[in-house]
């Protein structure tokens, strides 16, 4: 490679520079403002109209452009560049301009390792297997584009680079399975909160009108759940995350941490009073050293329910759980709230996996609540809803009790109620509307109409939030619960069982609690492009569960392979993890893995084995080569042994080469063609004495014996030997030529029958036909 060469970038590894950039581009624009996709194919079209060499290079006052257009851009679409999508979008605007004025090769080195960087930026969005099997293409194209930068001639074979990559992705992937396995496991990249996606994360902190039905139009996943043994049933599957007790007329919110507390609790204090335990303690129980007094207020009964749960990222720090949480993950940031739900110290900005055991069948809080806890229980702001309270009060005194209170409003529900995914929009006085003119909603809008007519009653009553069901799955015995499966339910308090748990859609559309909202309304929550529209075919079904569940295990096995899947794993292999095993692993197993992948680079490329008659032939070749007869690249064995014997014959003996050889090729009786004025003349036919002129039809090869094609005759050789013999004879050649001409003929016509007909030749005939030539040659020396 010149200097030039070295300086410049070859044409070939700019198209693969392009792919590459490209592919990494691509998902990240699904995730940054429309313009940089019109910036993206504006770079992408003169880069290619420059590669042929129909637009020069762009001048400095369209880069400038580029750049305010960027920015502003930029400034216009985030207001700033402080988060994690401006920074995303500045490195792509910058690789993007960047591409515009490379020219030389240091440059597309720069842009090669950003496109490296912007592949691992790609998994700050999603990491699920598609987009990993993505990713590795995406590497695969950028090693290929770095490797064409080192070829300057690839234009000819454009794909070897992408062979050659190819192989030098899949020998890195033995080593990197093995540090996969050992490296201490910390936090990722893509771990990095990204508060933009919180649109996505489902259930929030609040609650209000159409805020569950909108939902309901996502079709993600928010987690995925495998049981030890059997599956509960889907009308048991209320899968609790926050609940809601401040209620301003319109919107749900939750309880503050004071809320809850009366006054400090006393560790030593020997006893006290059960209906005061409600206001002592923290709000969470971390799993300190000592739990918390109130949860001695809940009580399971039945059989425990142990699954694991895989949740999406959330970016907020509640978790999902069935009712009655009793054990789960045995850490500091895995802890139970006071109104009986699971949180974490910080918020789930990436997948997160984790244990727990529930009992379906529990009591809560059975005890007479304190007079604070009531108060908070019964809040309605007032100079809200004034029909909802009349209408509660005065239904309540003619039912006589809570519980034919409680089945006179479901009833009302049931007989003048529908469920739709589209309900009408509410004003001020939400509740009265619903219940009395629309009568149309979704789950929040059942929910919270149901708890306001409790609280008017005098009926302690919360609202719970979280999701309802979920997908069975088959092929690995788990459930998938999509984001369209947000649910909000009721639970009221009563005297002597504690809050219990009331759906009042269940009363207006039991459908929805025993199956998937997804199964039944396929049409509406699922989009156009999406598999899970189509579940109706049988095909599509199958094939998305099989999806699924590859998704699932690839979840289970890698993204979730944290610390403790890591040291289970490592203490089942090596009986305990040490520094050093940890060390002899690496150096071992590296060692072991790097020998492989040396002998199998030089299983590749070693030299092909030759033929017994290969070898042969290559010692015959070597014997002539001593004497300074070496075959020319691309001359045939038939050709070399026409110019061996066109050198035989000195011509001072008084024989021309050009007799000799017109004398063999009259023997062989080979189709001959006009004789060229160039390869006869009157110098060298001193004993013919023949002119160029005599000669006008005389039937010769355009160039004699050492360009015939002895392979299309191999009975050439010996015919040719045959008329040497002759020649030899009549004009004197010298014994030692003659003999060496003889054994030179021999061999070819011996290689030539083997070759190309087929002629069965055993190793003695090559041993003696190779010691005749050495014979030959050794008389000639004399």
């Amino acid at each position: 490679m010149t200097a030039v060469e070295r300086f410049l970038l070859p044409r070939n590894s700019l198209l693969w520079l392009i792919m590459a950039q490209g592919l990494a581009i691509a998902p990240l624009l699904l995730e940054l403002p429309v313009w940089l996709t019109a910036v993206w194919a504006m770079v992408l079209w003169w880069r290619l109209q420059e590669f042929r060499g129909h637009w020069p290079m762009p001048g400095g006052w369209v880069k400038a452009l580029l750049v305010i257009v960027c920015v502003a851009g930029l400034l216009l679409s985030f207001g700033g560049l402080l988060g994690l999508e401006p920074m995303v979008a500045l490195l792509v605007s910058a690789l993007l301009l960047k591409q515009l004025e490379m020219q030389r090769r240091k440059d597309a080195l720069v842009l090669v390792y950003l496109t490296f960087f912007l592949i691992g930026v790609q998994f700050l969005f999603s990491q699920d297997l598609l987009a990993s099997v993505y990713g590795v293409v995406c590497v695969w194209c950028a090693i290929s584009a770095l490797l064409s930068m080192n070829q300057p001639t690839g234009h000819q074979r454009p794909w070897r680079s992408f062979r050659l990559a190819g192989r030098l992705v899949l020998h890195t992937v033995p080593l990197m399975i093995l540090l996969f396995l050992i490296m201490p496991r910390i936090g990722s990249l893509w771990s990095v909160p990204n508060p933009s996606k919180s649109a996505k994360t489902g259930v929030s902190d609040s609650m209000s009108p159409g805020d569950f039905s909108s939902l309901s139009r996502s079709g993600g996943v928010a987690f995925r759940v495998s049981f030890e043994g059997e599956v509960p049933p889907q009308d048991q599957l209320y899968w609790r995350g926050l609940v809601f007790s401040d209620f301003d007329g319109r919107s749900w919110r939750q309880a503050q941490p004071f809320d809850y507390q009366a006054k400090p609790y006393d560790r030593k204090a020997k006893s006290y009073d059960r209906r005061e335990v409600a206001g002592y303690g923290s709000m969470v129980d971390w799993q300190d050293s000592y739990q918390q007094p109130w949860r001695d207020l809940v009580e399971g009964r039945g059989q425990p329910v142990n699954y694991s749960i895989i949740m999406e990222a959330s970016h907020q720090p509640w978790l999902y759980s069935l009712m009655l949480p009793e054990t789960f993950e045995d850490s500091r940031q895995f802890g139970f709230a006071r109104d009986f739900r699971l949180v974490r110290s910080e918020p789930v900005h990436q997948r997160l996996q984790y244990q727990v055991s529930s009992r379906l069948d529990y009591t809560l809080e059975a005890d007479p609540l304190p007079p604070w806890r009531l108060r908070r229980e019964l809040q309605l702001p007032k100079g809200f809803n004034p029909r909802t309270r009349e209408t509660a009060e005065q239904w309540h005194r003619e039912s006589g009790s809570d519980l034919a209170y409680i089945d006179r409003v479901l009833g009302h529900y049931r007989d003048y109620f529908f469920y739709t995914l589209e309900p009408p929009a509410l004003g001020q006085n939400t509740v009265d509307e619903f219940l009395w003119q629309t009568q149309q909603g979704f789950c929040e809008h059942f929910a919270s109409s149901f708890v306001v007519l409790m609280r008017a009653a005098g009926i302690p009553a919360r609202v719970v939030a979280g999701y309802q069901g979920g997908e069975y799955n088959p092929l690995d015995n788990y459930v998938v619960v999509h984001q369209y499966d947000a649910h909000a339910w009721s639970e009221v308090w009563l005297p002597g069982r504690g809050w219990v748990r009331i759906d009042p859609t269940a009363a207006v559309a039991p459908e929805r609690v025993q199956q998937s909202l997804g199964n039944l309304q396929a049409g509406l929550v699922e989009g156009v492009m999406t598999l899970g529209r189509y579940r109706q075919i049988p095909v599509i079904a199958r094939l998305r569960m099989q999806w699924d569940a590859a998704n699932y295990r690839w979840h289970k096995a890698v993204i979730g392979f944290d610390r403790s899947a890591q040291g289970d794993l490592l203490d089942n292999l090596l009986g305990g993890v040490s520094p050093l095993k940890m060390v002899l692993v690496v150096i071992v197993g590296g060692g072991v893995l790097v020998a492989l992948m040396t002998l199998h680079l030089w299983w590749l490329t070693r030299p092909e084995r030759k033929s017994p008659a290969l070898r042969y032939y290559t010692q015959f070749e070597q014997l002539l080569g001593r004497r300074g007869w070496v075959r020319k690249d691309g001359e045939t064995a038939g050709d070399f042994c026409s110019r061996i014997l066109a050198g035989t014959v000195d011509t001072t003996v008084g024989v021309s080469t050009a007799v000799l050889s017109t004398t063999a090729l009259s023997a062989a009786r080979l189709p001959t063609t006009r004789l060229s004025t160039t390869r006869l003349s009157t110098t060298t036919l001193p004993t013919a004495r023949l002119s160029t002129t005599t000669l006008p039809t005389a039937r010769l090869s355009t160039t004699t014996l050492p360009t015939a094609r002895l392979e299309a005759s191999p009975k050439l050789s010996g015919v040719a030997g045959e008329a040497l013999g002759d020649s030899a004879d009549s004009a004197h050649i010298p014994a030692g030529q003659h003999k060496l001409a003889s054994a030179v003929t021999q061999f070819t016509r011996m290689f030539e029958g083997h070759l190309y007909g087929g002629e069965t030749v055993v190793p003695a005939q090559w041993d003696e036909a190779l010691r005749q030539v050495k014979q030959a040659l050794k008389q000639t020396e004399r």
